[in-house]
């Protein structure tokens, strides 16, 4: 039989994608972490400082060689935005005098300092922001979906406001208004939203990974609404934030405002790991920096989260898994889904008190335990050099063995920081471990042979219970401090997972080359006595 592949010119390294004659399902282009803001200021040509996604046009490249490579039949072909695709967190603009007027809606002191809160009209007036500072990108989505293709969109912790229907109602329409896009109709039928995660019978399971991180795990996931008591204030339903979405409003987009140029940090873990990488020193400067906009946080009655769980909310979450399990084949499969996720941090202010402080807590408990019990111990030794009889009558003894104690000394504190630096440097991001280990779990549950998560940034892909189940992430399309790039520049910049058949392949958009390129990765774990991995999808 004959491929009917559209695929990259030979010799150009890139990978073959296209429709396959024998093919017996869709490919899926799984991407996730573009953390689409504000965009560009009104008509100018700069940028908001709490932008973080610049590359529009090659996304709209990107997704114009994927119509191209699938023109035949675009139905092979479908497209999964997999969470905080909109960073709705970092829309902190607000409406003017004249634009409020005409608004169905107040807006109070700390907003005005920290951005609208997350209920449903102030989030269609973010999303608007995000669609206005992004026209070539929703440009190209709507041209996507009118050739044909489906788009599937799951939401993250940073858009979480993608909750309320009338977000999304305002984001089809949006796309149906683009020169050359889809009617609403087609939309209807081709862009469908998921509240938790994408899945394929016998094949692949896809969800965005923040229940597998303490700070951005979500109790209800249905359902993330604050309790009434909590949102008298608005008058309609407030989203209940966790601890890592209080952290990027309240204080992170302050840092990022003042120093635009500092790289993504997505959560409080993220920024925890990020200070624990300096010393006592640095941590005091950057306490100095930071922390006047974390003590500016705390001041004005911020809406909070909460992470307690309430008699009435969990019932009606265990009607919803069961309606929703009640057809399927696996029983109470959201219960035991929603099981595996990381219990939520308590997101209140307190909490973030606490979490913030402990890396300089630790860091100064730490140097002060050092330092009490080198000089504890030095003394004690000196006392006894001054103290022993012998040694009184001898000036130059004594003299050599308080110089042999000073080097000693300094010998050791020498090597407990290097030690303590190493081991600081060496720490990892413990989420993007838990969501692989999550991902047996998850693959076990669903039987299925692929589990692809996003949300940590950072390109992962293993094989895992014995080569059964296969994970992979697809880290993320904005600025990454990683050491790959000093390897191979771009390296693990417009990342994505390209999923045929069972065999999910980590790959980038090229846009130099405007081609599909896979991303270098080492392997792990000793070389001898491993089998080769399986070759990429070749034209026949």
């Amino acid at each position: 039989m004959t491929s009917k592949t559209t695929h990259i010119p030979e010799g150009l390294g890139g990978v073959p994608i296209g429709p396959r004659a024998d093919m017996q399902t869709h490919d899926l282009v799984v991407l996730s972490d573009l953390h689409l803001g504000e965009g560009r200021v009104g008509n100018s040509e700069r940028f908001s400082p709490m932008e973080d996604f610049f590359y529009d046009e090659a996304f709209a490249r990107m997704l114009r060689h994927l119509r191209t490579a699938y023109h035949e039949d675009p139905s092979k072909l479908v497209l999964v935005l997999n969470g905080d695709v909109f960073d709705f967190l970092t829309v902190t603009c607000i409406p003017t005098r004249q634009e409020l007027a005409n608004l169905d809606f107040d807006i109070s002191v700390t907003e005005r300092r920290f951005g609208l809160n997350p209920t449903p009209k102030k989030s269609v007036w973010k999303l608007e922001r995000i669609l206005e500072g992004h026209p070539a990108f929703f440009q190209a989505l709507a041209r996507f979906v009118a050739a044909g293709h489906r788009v599937e969109v799951l939401r993250g912790n940073h858009d979480l406001e993608l909750f309320f229907a009338g977000v999304q109602e305002r984001l089809l329409l949006h796309l149906s208004e683009q020169p050359e896009g889809p009617s609403m109709e087609e939309l209807q039928r081709r862009l469908h939203f998921h509240q938790w995660f994408y899945l394929e019978e016998e094949r692949v399971y896809i969800e965005h990974g923040n229940q597998y991180e303490a700070s951005n795990s979500i109790r209800y996931p249905l359902r993330p609404l604050l309790p009434q008591r909590k949102t008298r204030s608005e008058h309609e339903n407030v989203l209940n934030y966790p601890l890592g979405s209080l952290f990027v409003r309240y204080f992170y987009n302050g840092v990022h405002r003042i120093d635009p140029y500092t790289p993504k940090i997505g959560s409080i873990e993220h920024y925890l790991h990020f200070l624990s990488r300096y010393n006592l020193l640095d941590l005091l400067r950057i306490a100095r920096s930071h922390y006047p906009f974390f003590l500016r946080a705390l001041r004005p009655q911020a809406t909070a989260g909460t992470s307690g769980p309430t008699r009435a909310d969990d019932a009606e979450q265990a009607q919803t898994f069961h309606n929703l399990d009640h057809d399927g084949e696996t029983p109470e499969l959201h219960r035991k889904l929603n099981h595996l996720k990381i219990h939520p941090m308590s997101a209140s202010k307190l909490a973030l008190v606490k979490e913030m402080s402990k890396p300089l807590v630790k860091r100064v408990a730490w140097t002060a335990g050092v330092t009490f019990a080198s000089l504890y111990l030095w003394l004690l030794v000196f006392s006894l050099i001054q103290s022993t009889p012998w040694l009184a009558e001898s000036v130059f003894a004594k003299a050599i063995l308080l110089a042999i104690l000073t080097v000693f000394t300094m010998i050791v504190l020498f090597g407990i920081g290097n030690y303590m630096g190493h081991k600081l440097r060496q720490a990892k991001d413990q989420t993007v471990d838990v969501c692989a280990e999550q991902a047996i779990k998850i693959a076990t549950l669903t039987e299925v042979p692929l589990v692809l998560m996003g949300h940590t940034h950072v390109v992962d892909t293993r094989e895992l219970a014995g080569g059964k189940t296969n994970y992979s992430n697809s880290g993320t399309w904005t600025s990454v401090d990683n050491p790959w790039d000093r390897l191979h520049p771009d390296a693990r910049r417009f990342t994505f997972v390209l999923v045929q058949e069972t065999k999910a392949h980590m790959v980038r958009w090229n846009d130099d080359a405007g081609r599909v390129d896979p991303i270098p990765l080492f392997a792990l774990g000793p070389s001898k006595n491993q089998e080769p991995p399986p070759p990429l999808p070749t034209q026949n």
